[in-house]
């Protein structure tokens, strides 16, 4: 909410501009026709008295015309030529609307004023936008001057270097000085304040103006010869030389996927792909320095990211110091090889077996569905809401569908939190306390997982929330219940942090990955450790059950003496391995600006979808924040032949979509199972007609651009 609210403040702010710089533009046209010897000449004072009479309606129409090309709402500390060509074309609307407007309403005035008027109005419109990202730029120069460190220059170009740079200028130890251009011979422009000297053949005279120390190449297609003749030049100069090329070429950034598509195949145009993981060079140094370790399973990296994700669900924030309190981080996640694994030990841990019943929405991923399957208990399929959430568009479940699904076998429902927005928990919580009647906790069988899961749901008391948070790390929403009960007042709680149990995903195409991966947390309320259960014991059961349920893990057993274990009981093998760590470790230290990226994309489809009258998710609503994971589009009254075209029109304009997600109940294992779409009748006619945008944080603001102008031409076509 504070990002939409900040960004409502400075298109607050631009209007307030525009309306002076509108008005100043025209009047001052009139004082340079008119004004002379210091005095203005009272012959023509008429003309005055006119332009005061024409400004007010002039400068509403003004804002008007300006909202429709779209000069608010725009990322102006990236404004280029597009933003330039919006602005050009406004002023021309806007000028004949001032020449159109006199004629009309006062009388013709001179030609001059006219002409000086539109071009001062042009002038001061476009200094309102670019003089925004000017500032930005000469801040950088200012900041990169006094900033300490080691003078860097970067070779490189587009926004690969860029990448490079932005790296240095989050690292402490650097100071990016100066690129070069190793695609020609740029000189004398800029890249984020940086200068760019020139092409690699002035690399000599860079390193004597700039008194350079260490150089980075972050061009992964440099020519071999190219790269030994700095390689050289380095050695020469005693200057250290990191080549990041390579990592920056597996981090398929899309600028250099269109360049090694121009490279293999020169008449090919560029595809933006859906979803590719966004790794920087320091996931991958991590990565390494996990393999040079000598501990690559399950192991201390593992250990501090569940330390770690479990203050960032608390808190919001990635910087809290987990090592010195180490006792109070501990016990509270758990990292696994998957959000399914992690869903399916949650049930597990509950006591969730056959004869029992869990209720799922019918609008979900398999994976929500198939762990209460591999549990042996009754999937239970209800209907969303018509048309979804009326705030966020969300398919969110039908409540009243629901509260009459509950019988007194149901033991547990999911909720998902799709494309990071962040399901309506009261309602969920206060549907399990009415019905808190029908449940009956289940008695230990005998063995000790059995007997965790009885005290467990006896302290509880209800059927237990559940939360498929594969996709909301990061997400929240203002509660009045969560896991432990009724709030002491509504507070703002993170996913991990209200529901019961809660998984994550870390999958590729996640906000957050670890390659694969997932993660398990809790939240129970004061009857469960009354009845003796503690986190340190629930924790424990989740190592036994993704560890062959052996009662100690690598880790346990390096230590002298410790080899021997035991087998708890015939388990399961989906643990978390060190390398996977390692890349999460250094994703959460990026998170937060990862999620900021979305944001800003995010705002530029709702324009084009505003626009275009297209239906769309909501992720930021009174009293929740999404985490800005998938972009749902809807065309209103279209059907899935229509949809279908339009995912085709937009492949072939070079943008890939998808659907999230087919109904469980079309799906052939579930139709095996007795369900029919024709009785979810919301969740199929919200799929029909839906599809799903690009959106992730290696898209450029020019990818994001034609993704929009490809929507734009695709939908008016079809």
């Amino acid at each position: 909410m504070k990002r939409i609210w900040n960004s409502i403040v400075k298109d607050l702010w631009i209007v307030i501009l525009d309306v002076i710089a509108v008005n100043a533009a025209y009047l001052l046209a009139l004082l340079i026709r008119f004004y002379v010897n210091f005095v203005f000449r009272p012959t023509v004072s008429y003309l005055l008295e006119d332009w005061i009479k024409i400004a007010p309606f002039y400068t509403v129409l003004c804002i008007l015309i300006f909202a429709l090309f779209r000069l608010y709402g725009g990322m102006w500390r990236y404004a280029g030529l597009n933003d330039m060509n919006r602005i050009i074309a406004a002023s021309v609307v806007t000028a004949v609307v001032q020449v159109v407007g006199s004629l009309l309403f006062v009388r013709r005035m001179p030609i001059t004023y006219y002409v000086i008027g539109a071009i001062l109005q042009f002038f001061f419109i476009a200094l309102i936008r670019f003089g925004y990202r000017f500032l930005l730029v000469e801040k950088k120069k200012i900041e990169n001057m006094r900033k300490p460190g080691v003078s860097a220059m970067v070779i490189g170009a587009g926004e690969a270097a860029r990448r490079v740079v932005k790296e240095l200028e989050n690292d402490s130890s650097f100071r990016p000085v100066c690129v070069l251009d190793s695609k020609g011979g740029t000189y004398g422009k800029m890249m984020d304040g940086i200068p760019v000297y020139g092409g690699i053949d002035r690399l000599e005279n860079a390193i004597n103006q700039y008194d350079i120390r260490k150089v980075f190449i972050a061009d992964p297609l440099l020519q071999p010869e190219i790269k030994k003749e700095i390689e050289k030049i380095c050695k020469d100069r005693n200057i250290e030389l990191q080549d990041f090329g390579y990592s920056i070429y597996l981090s398929r950034n899309e600028d250099l996927e269109a360049t090694r598509e121009v490279v293999a195949k020169p008449a090919q145009k560029k595809v933006i792909p859906f979803s590719p993981p966004d790794i920087s060079d320091s996931e991958i140094g991590e990565v390494v320095e996990a393999l040079r370790s000598g501990w690559i399973t399950t192991g201390p990296r593992t250990k501090l990211l569940e330390r770690r994700l479990a203050a960032y669900i608390e808190t919001g924030n990635v910087d809290v110091d987990t090592e010195s309190d180490a006792d109070r981080w501990k016990d509270r996640v758990v990292c696994l090889n998957s959000a399914t694994a992690a869903e399916e030990l949650n049930l597990r841990i509950l006591g969730i077996h056959e004869g029992d019943e869990v209720i799922v929405p019918a609008y979900t991923y398999t994976a929500t569905a198939s762990a209460a399957i591999h549990c042996g208990a009754t999937v239970k399929f209800v209907d969303i809401q018509k048309d979804g959430d009326k705030a966020s568009h969300c398919p969110e479940m039908d409540y009243e569908a629901l509260e009459a699904a509950i019988t007194e076998k149901t033991k547990a429902i999911i909720a998902v939190d799709l494309g990071g927005v962040v399901a309506d928990y009261d309602r969920i919580f206060e549907i399990a306390e009415r019905k808190k009647s029908l449940f009956t906790p289940a008695e230990s069988d005998g063995t000790l997982l059995g007997d965790l899961a009885s005290r467990i749901q006896k302290g509880i008391g209800t059927v237990a929330i559940l939360s498929d948070c594969a996709h909301a790390l990061g997400a929240s929403r203002v509660v009045a219940r969560a896991g432990e009960g009724r709030l002491a007042a509504p507070e703002k709680r993170y996913c991990g942090k209200i529901a019961h149990f809660t998984s994550f995903s870390f999958h590729a195409v996640k906000n957050f990955t670890t390659a694969e991966g997932g993660a398990s947390a809790w939240q129970l309320p004061a009857g469960v450790y009354e009845n003796g259960v503690t986190d340190a014991e629930i924790y424990k059961y989740y190592q036994l059950l993704s560890l062959h349920g052996q009662n100690k893990d690598a880790l346990a057993k390096s230590k002298v003496g410790a080899w021997e274990y035991d087998i708890i009981g015939p388990w399961y093998k989906c643990n978390m391995t060190d390398i996977m760590a390692a890349i999460g470790l250094r994703q959460l230290d990026r998170y937060p600006g990862l999620l900021d990226r979305r944001v800003a994309m995010i705002r530029k489809y709702d324009e084009v979808c505003d626009e275009l009258g297209l239906e769309h998710l909501n992720h930021h609503v009174p009293g929740m924040d999404s985490s800005n994971h998938l972009y749902l589009v809807r065309i209103p009254g279209a059907d899935t032949e229509k949809r279908n075209r339009v995912i085709e029109e937009m492949a072939k304009a070079g943008v890939s979509t998808n659907v999230h997600y087919k109904p469980l109940p079309m799906m052939t294992a579930y139709k095996a199972l007795g369900w029919r779409i024709e009785d979810f009748p919301n969740t199929y006619d919200y799929y029909q007609n839906l599809f799903t945008l690009p959106l992730h944080t290696l898209l450029s603001d020019d990818d994001v651009e034609t993704v929009c102008n490809a929507l734009r031409t695709v939908v008016k076509a079809c």
